[in-house]
Order: structure tokens, then sequence, then C-alpha cells
């Protein structure tokens, strides 16, 4: 059966440039565009995606409110960790991603 991160996978990869594959021998699942690390999975329901401090900004993006990734990160951080747990949300994953890509 098809996970909302496979449906994810799928659609990333169909991005121009942009590959998901292993980083290096763990198995962390990133996300990369022309070899820069621009995204990864934390797990089956969270994505940690690179975009500036002003994009999370105007995009009024937060981390889920029951993430247990990165509780201290700095709110001028670069990463933002998104949940993919609702179909609904890959939409605007694959946006971020795509904006990533763009960076």
């Amino acid at each position: 059966m098809s996970t909302l991160r496979d449906e994810l996978v799928k659609r990333l990869e169909a991005l121009p440039d942009v590959k998901v594959a292993l980083w290096k021998d763990t198995g962390l699942l990133c996300v990369f565009h022309k070899d820069k690390e621009i995204a990864h999975f934390q797990n089956e329901g969270e994505i940690d995606i690179r975009l500036t401090p002003a994009i999370i900004k105007q995009q009024g993006l937060r981390p889920p409110q029951n993430t247990t990734y990165h509780l201290d990160r700095s709110k001028n951080s670069r990463w933002i960790v998104q949940s993919l747990a609702q179909a609904e949300a890959l939409d605007k994953i694959v946006e971020l991603v795509h904006l990533a890509t763009e960076l």
C-alpha cells in the first residue's frame, strides 16, 4: 500500500533536476536539487525543507504542533518542518520544495 510519503516522493521526483535518495550510508531520505540537499524526511509524516527565514515568514509556516524534531531550532533558521499527515498538504509541500529549487 502506498503511503503519503511515497506519493510525495513521486511528485517531488517529477520536478526538474530533483532527485530523492538516501544520504550517503544512512537511512535519511533526502531531496536534492542539482546535488544540493534542499529537504529531508524526518519520518513517514514530516519533511524538513530548506527555504529562507523571509519565505518562511511570508508563507506563515510553522512546524507541526506535535513534532518531536528540532524543538530548539532558531526562529531565523532556513529550515522548517512540515507535516504530510494529510493528503491536502502534499500540494503545498511540492510548492515549497519547488520554491526551494529556485534559491
